[in-house]
């Protein structure tokens, strides 16, 4: 076992002589070419090469350049010593001499090659050309060497240039990000103040008309009052619209104050803020699992959330059967919670699942809203790190699970 590296050596070393002295024996005489070169470089170098004499005769090529080039019409690739090189490519011998002429002028020169299976396209190698003394006057041999490297050097430089286009992409996207943040920064401070500051002359319209129809309603003729009841529910449209509208300002511009809040604190909040709603018709609120975990979040936004949903499922609620509601929380230890809302209401078309996250979208044009609320919950989520979704069919309720980690 010791001497099997030695003997694949001399073997090796054998087999190189053996080609060097049938290389050699194949030049003509007087050719410039050195035997320690000739044995050394060429015939074991990596890339494919071939002497040729001055009518384009292959005269030497290294096995690279045998196995590299030999086409499919050649089954012997000994074959290629004494062929025309340009039977490797798809040219004539003469268009063949003259560029393998200039090339040695101009130092290289790429020549169309045959492939290797049928069917496939030729393509250019490119070759460095040098020219060795012949004995012949007038005449000279031929060195072409494949260039691997000017390829590589080709493809890198197109790799730096699309890099630098991708480079130059890049910082524009961010350049035109920054704009867009500043543009929504500026329109969510203007729906702020315009909401916030709406609010006071609508309550001051409500309290008006309210006041208007407890005192004069009964002296009013029908019609008028009828104008009166269309004005109040507009009054009231008009501040739902300005209380969510400043939620949802609210829910993607003010800073997030972390904390850890108690699940069930939350949920507690959220039945309460809707209680008068669901007593008013005749709701029932069921919660399994077990609501006692703490995550890390800022209490009113999440709050918020809960109340939306809950508003969602009564506003939605189907008029031909109370309402039901029911809170599943799965989870434990430190791993990812979840809690679902889900109702049996009139739902939704699966295909509007996530399009109603959208601000202004309703699904259901029948029942008056604003389509902000579930908008307001996904921003929250968003900016938490939750995963907000919903589910429905139509007819059969909907369920909106909102999924986070415990810290």
């Amino acid at each position: 076992m010791t001497n099997l590296p030695n003997t694949q050596l001399n073997l090796r070393y054998r087999t190189r002589n053996t080609d060097t002295e049938t290389a050699l024996a194949q030049l003509p005489e007087g050719a410039d070419v050195d035997e320690t070169v000739l044995g050394t470089a060429f015939l074991v170098s990596p890339y494919a090469s071939f002497i040729l004499d001055w009518q384009g005769t292959i005269l030497v090529c290294n096995r690279r350049a045998e196995r590299s080039f030999c086409p499919p019409n050649i089954q012997d690739s000994e074959n290629l010593r004494g062929a025309s090189f340009c039977e490797l490519t798809t040219l004539e011998n003469a268009e063949v001499l003259l560029l393998l002429r200039k090339g040695a002028a101009a130092g290289h020169a790429s020549l169309p090659m045959l492939p290797r299976a049928p069917g496939k396209p030729s393509e250019k190698a490119p070759f460095r050309v040098s020219l060795l003394r012949s004995a012949t006057r007038g005449e000279r041999l031929i060195l072409l060497t494949q260039d691997q490297l000017k390829p590589t050097a080709e493809a890198l430089t197109k790799m730096n240039l699309r890099r630098g286009e991708l480079l130059k992409e890049v910082h524009n996207l961010k350049d035109d990000n920054h704009r867009l943040h500043e543009i929504l920064l500026s329109m969510e401070a203007f729906a702020h103040a315009a909401s916030h500051d709406l609010r006071t002359p609508i309550n001051t319209l409500l309290g008006s008309l309210q006041f208007f129809g407890e005192r004069y309603n009964e002296n009013l003729p029908e019609t008028a009052q009828e104008f009166l009841k269309v004005m109040m529910r507009a009054a009231h449209q008009m501040e739902s619209l300005t209380a969510e509208l400043l939620d949802h300002s609210v829910s993607t511009s003010a800073q997030i104050q972390f904390q850890e809040v108690e699940v069930s604190t939350a949920l507690d909040e959220a039945c309460a803020d809707i209680r008068s709603e669901l007593d008013a018709c005749d709701g029932t609120i069921r919660i399994t699992g077990d609501p006692k975990f703490q995550i890390h979040a800022d209490p009113a936004l999440l709050r918020l959330v809960l109340t939306n949903i809950l508003s969602n499922a009564i506003k939605f609620r189907a008029p031909t059967r109370a309402l039901e509601v029911d809170i599943e929380i799965q989870g434990s230890g430190k791993q990812y919670w979840s809690l679902s809302i889900k109702d049996n209401g009139v739902g939704f078309d699966p295909a509007e699942s996530t399009r109603i996250f959208l601000p202004f979208h309703r699904a259901n044009h029948d029942v008056e809203g604003t389509g902000i609320g579930l908008s307001t919950c996904a921003e929250i989520c968003r900016r938490h790190n939750w995963i907000f979704t919903a589910d429905s069919k139509p007819g059969n309720g909907a369920v909106f699970t909102v999924t986070f980690g415990v810290k």
